[in-house]
């Protein structure tokens, strides 16, 4: 198995490690990006399984991808597939905040 380290998983548009003060919010937090990336990298180093499923259900509004092909490249270290995961790991974030502040 490959070592994975964070660094391979902090997206060039992460602010890394940076707080971000969100709009509509007094809470500060980590950017997007950032929280896509340690929720990937939970999953593929720590061998998280609820943040795979997590992962693996969010992948599923991509019918063209396959998601568990994405994930163990995303294993391996693979640096394409670790972006293009956490874009739509960022995705789904961005998503689900809406539905929140929609309420």
């Amino acid at each position: 198995m490959t070592q994975l380290t964070f660094e391979q998983f902090v997206h060039p548009l992460s602010e890394f490690p940076n707080i971000v003060q969100m709009e509509g919010s007094d809470e500060p937090m980590l950017d997007l990006y950032t929280m896509a990336g340690l929720v990937l990298y939970t999953a593929c180093a720590n061998n998280n399984l609820h943040a795979r499923e997590n992962i693996l259900q969010t992948l599923e509004n991509y019918p063209e991808l396959d998601g568990n092909v994405l994930f163990d490249r995303c294993q391996m270290g693979d640096r394409a597939a670790i972006l293009q995961m956490t874009s739509l790991i960022v995705s789904g974030l961005e998503s689900s905040l809406e539905a929140l502040t929609v309420v």
